[in-house]
This record gives structure tokens, sequence and C-alpha cells, in this order.
């Protein structure tokens, strides 16, 4: 029932959208000649009055349009934009926005060598998730700063690290969890039929609650539900409140936080743990014996600054935002390996061949580290179909040049062109066809395939799933902290998943994405048909 309820949800939200939408286009223009104090880019849309359209109404028709067609066509105009840069900067326009591309690693590498003083990644997140509204009034900041590292040591080292301990039990509840969901779903003609983005962020939220919150939150059915529709309604606030004059958007933004309350029960829920937590912590100075939890509640509160500690409110907030960009990526990424997965069939062999050799104890032990093959699946498939078009991305609150001129002004956002590069051929071999095993060391390939080898190639330089020589997970300094933990649970999910089923997509004609911005999106009502393995 949970499950249903779910995908109903998620369908539901292409309406809520449309309806967004609608109402948003249909205000903006008259309200937006008269209140225009939020900075924004120059010769957009805020700065556009019904005076331009008076004096030029074809070209200024044709550029809002185009504008506002970047929500829903976002990265087919950034990749047209790039076909035609040549490797040159190039910019296109959003309704509230505009962005500044590269797709040169020199001109990423000033991206992420600049301050944050002056591009930066604080004030875009801000900007895309506006947690002011989506997250029960967190105070985001547009510098980073020092106190970032209580986040940045959970995530990269303390929960990496306590992997080995954590994934057995992650992997049994998740394949309880898929038998149960499995036998819940309906026959049809014949055929039972599985939509498997809501099994996967399922099995996504629980994982992390887990790993995150503790045991007990896990079991929580409404902090549960609210953790599966969290990214959803936050995007939709976030949305209303970018896309209105400043004006109205804040009391518009608290409008819908008040509806789509996921983050206000997150909030609720998560505040007497961590708040017991402090307590505890206390306790054990005075001498009490009271054990140490180990999740990243209590990594956080005991790396925080010591001069200047977090507090209940703040410890809650840095968790809202983790639980944001794990559960996002981690779910999405996974749903699109699946689809490729059924288009490519010959590769089910292979990969549960690896995990039989391997075995799943080893993979544990190992803290997620194993499965070359799967891997290197995971990384073609977001090669292809990436979660996001542009990386590296910022916020210019400081105007800032390019060594070769291109300028940026305050309020517009410079980034790289990811999805541009991963398809272009100069920075892959037979860039556009599907090559599971591409990043896969040749001595490996050749040890671990040899069924039907011919079917299989490695003509790309190795590289792994984690690495960010392809920006998946960001650039540099800024990039995700917490990629190993997501990397270990792609492959659970969908090494359980090969190792349950035969697996076909119901209808392969069917359209399987859809575009937001620059996001591309799996249709949450996709059906598998998925046969259990004698």
């Amino acid at each position: 029932m949970l499950v249903d309820s779910i995908s109903a949800s998620l369908t539901g939200s292409y309406y809520l959208w449309a309806a967004a939408i609608t109402v948003v286009f249909g205000i903006w223009w008259i309200l937006t000649s008269k209140f225009r104090s939020r900075v924004r880019s120059a010769d957009l849309g805020s700065s556009e009055s019904l005076g331009s359209l008076f004096l030029s109404p074809v070209s200024t028709v044709k550029r809002r349009l185009k504008a506002w067609s970047f929500l829903l066509n976002g990265p087919h105009i950034i990749q047209d934009a790039y076909e035609k840069s040549n490797g040159a900067p190039f910019s296109v326009d959003a309704p509230d926005n505009r962005y500044i591309l590269v797709s040169k690693w020199s001109q990423i590498k000033e991206i992420d060598d600049a301050p944050d003083t002056v591009l930066s990644l604080q004030a875009a997140a801000r900007e895309i998730l506006q947690p002011k509204h989506t997250m029960v009034g967190f105070n985001w900041h547009d510098r980073k700063g020092f106190d970032g590292a209580p986040l940045l040591r959970t995530t990269k080292y303390l929960l990496t690290d306590h992997l080995p301990y954590i994934l057995p039990d992650l992997r049994a509840s998740i394949s309880v969890m898929f038998d149960e969901r499995y036998e819940a779903h309906p026959f049809v003609k014949g055929r039972k039929l599985s939509a498997v983005y809501p099994m996967i962020i399922s099995a996504v939220t629980k994982s992390n609650a887990y790993a995150f919150f503790g045991e007990e939150l896990s079991k929580n059915e409404q902090f549960m539900t609210a953790g599966m529709v969290f990214i959803e309604q936050t995007l939709l606030i976030a949305e209303a409140v970018r896309l209105l004059p400043e004006c109205i958007s804040g009391s518009v933004g608290d409008f819908f936080a008040r509806r789509l309350n996921s983050g206000t029960i997150i909030y609720n829920s998560l505040e007497p743990v961590v708040s017991q937590r402090f307590k505890e912590r206390e306790l054990r100075k005075k001498g009490h014996d009271i054990p140490e939890k180990k999740d990243c509640i209590q990594w956080i509160m005991d790396t925080s600054p010591k001069t200047k500690p977090w507090t209940v409110q703040r410890v809650i907030h840095e968790l809202m935002a983790v639980w944001f960009g794990s559960v996002h990526i981690t779910s999405t990424t996974t749903c699109f390996a699946l689809f490729d997965l059924c288009l490519h069939p010959e590769y089910l062999g292979p990969l549960r061949m690896e995990i039989e050799d391997t075995t799943w104890d080893a993979f544990e032990k190992s803290g997620g580290n194993l499965f070359p093959l799967m891997d290197s699946f995971m990384k073609e498939s977001a090669r292809l179909t990436p979660v996001e078009s542009v990386s590296t991305r910022r916020k210019a609150t400081r105007p800032f040049n390019l060594r070769d001129g291109t300028k940026v002004e305050v309020g517009e956002w410079i980034c790289s062109a990811v999805r541009g590069m991963n398809l272009d051929p100069d920075n892959y071999s037979r860039v556009n066809e599907f090559h599971g095993f591409r990043f896969v060391p040749k001595d490996v390939l050749e040890a671990r395939v040899t069924e039907t080898p011919s079917l299989f190639e490695a003509f790309d330089k190795p590289s792994e799933f984690v690495d960010l020589d392809w920006q998946l997970w960001g650039t540099g300094k800024s990039a995700c902290t917490g990629r190993w933990y997501a990397a270990a649970m792609i492959k659970i999910i969908l090494g359980t998943f090969i190792q349950k089923w035969d697996m076909e997509l119901a209808d392969p004609k069917a359209t399987r994405h859809f575009c937001w911005r620059t996001f591309i999106y799996p249709i949450p009502s996709t059906k598998f048909v998925l046969k259990p393995r004698k």
C-alpha cells in the first residue's frame, strides 16, 4: 500500500508541475516589470519590462519563449549550443537566469580555483533548493566556511570507513523489501508488471535512514513516507519561489511548504532523536556509561566546532541537506542503469558471474569497492544518461572573468557542460554506443569474461565510478564527499535485481525520461516485467 501511494504521488506530480508552470507563466510577465529587487542576470526576464515587448515584440517574445522552454528542454538546448560552440564558452537562458557553460578542463579548473566569495557553489545550491522554505528555515550561507568540516569528515571518512559494518544489514533489508514489493505487484494480461522506481527509492530511503540516523527512524513509517517524496516536494516548492517575483515568492513558498510538508515531517521526526543525542553526550561528559551510536547524527555532533558547537537545529538542517543529495543522485542513477540492463540484456550473464565469483561477503568487507564490471556498467549508463547536464555549478556573487575574456556577471551561473562532454567524440571512443565495460582494465575484462568475449570491449582509459574525471560527482574541492557510500548502495540495488530476476521493459518504445531545467529524471510509472530466476 505504501508503494502504491508513493507511485500515485510521483505520477500525480506531473499534473502539479503542469499546473505550477501555467500559474507561474500567467502572472510572471505582469509582475516582473514592477518588482525587480532580486539580483539576476541582465537582459533576462526579470529585467525585461512590458516596454521591451512593445519596442521589439517579435524578438522579445522569441527570446522569452526560448528561455521558458528551457524548463522542459534544458538538456537538449544545452547540447545544441554545445555542438555549435566548437569548444568555446557559450550561454543559454532560463526564465530566471543565464548559464555560462564551458567544456575545457583548463576552464573547469579556473572555476574550481575561484574563491567562494566570487563563485559560490553554496549560493547555486541555495537557489536550487530554497532551503528557507523547503528545509524549515535553514539559513544557508553563500560561503562554505570552516564550519562545513563536520559534514565533510562525516560523509567522506567516517561513513565510508563504517561501510563494511552496515552493508550486510542494508543488503539483507533491501532483499526482503524487494520480495515483499514484488509479491504485491499486479498481473496484467498474464504478465506481472512492476514499477521499479518506487522500489528503488524505497530501498534508498530505508538504507539512508539506517546509515544516517540509526535503526529507530528507519522503522518510522511516517518519516519514511516523507523521505520518499521529499526530493519531489522540495523541487516543486523551490521552483515556485525561483520563478515568481520576489515580492510574492516567499509567501507562495511558505504556502506550498505548509501543504507539501515532507520537510516539516522530517525535521519534526529528527528533532527528538537529535535532542536525545545531545542529552546523552552531556551525560557521558559527567561520567555516565552511555554507548555512543555510530551514524551520521553522532559523527556530525562529535566533529562540530568546539568553539562554536552546532545546535540541534543546525545538525538537523545539515542532515536534511545530506538526505536530499544522497536520495536524488542514488535513486535516479540506479533507475537509469536498470533501464540499460533491460536494453542490453547480454550484460546480465557476466554481471551475475562477477557477483558469484567475488561473493557479497568480499564486496561488503571491502566497503563496496569491488565488482569492477558492474562499476563500469554504472559509469557507462550515467555517461549516456546523466542525472545532470551540467556540473561544477557556481553562482557569481561578484563579477568574474575567465582567462579568455568570458565574463560572468553577478547573479549568473557558470558551469561545465558535462552531458555535451560525455557525448563528444574527442573525449570517448564510439561515443554514441553503449559499451558497458568500456572503463574496465583490459586484463581484468579478459580474466572475468571468458564466454563470448567478442561481445564486450574495453577501449577507453580505465577508471572507476567514484573518480572525478567525468564530473558526475562534481570536481575538485567541492566534489561530493559521499560518493563511496552512494556507489556501494547502487551496486547493492543493481546486484539484488540482477540475482533475483530476469528483466525486460514492459513497453520498450515508451518514453522513460523527462527533463526539468538541466536535470533528467526517470518516469516513475515505467513498468518492468520481472521474472524470478529458476
